[in-house]
């Protein structure tokens, strides 16, 4: 996969990001998390799931661009080699 190809990936891929943190943050943390009884049946695996989630899009972001970065430098270096062979 070409270089220009995987940052365009890496792009979508953080674009599409953004907007599932905007619903959650709108749908969520605005409308559903204060409804939450804190002494209640489900108040603990809310509150874990209001903490989760943020991580979880944070780190398949950061596993992304990883992965845009790595692969662009792996590609060079297969080129290069080709090159002297």
């Amino acid at each position: 996969m070409p270089a220009w190809r995987r940052f365009g990936y890496g792009l979508f891929s953080t674009i599409a990001i953004a907007i599932g943190g905007l619903m959650y943050n709108e749908v969520f943390v605005e409308a559903l998390f204060p409804l939450v009884d804190s002494e209640g049946q489900f108040s603990t695996p809310v509150v874990w799931l209001n903490s989760l989630v943020p991580a979880i899009l944070g780190a398949l972001l950061l596993a992304v661009w990883i992965w845009v970065i790595v692969g662009s430098v792996q590609e060079e270096r297969t080129v290069n080699r080709r090159r002297r062979m």
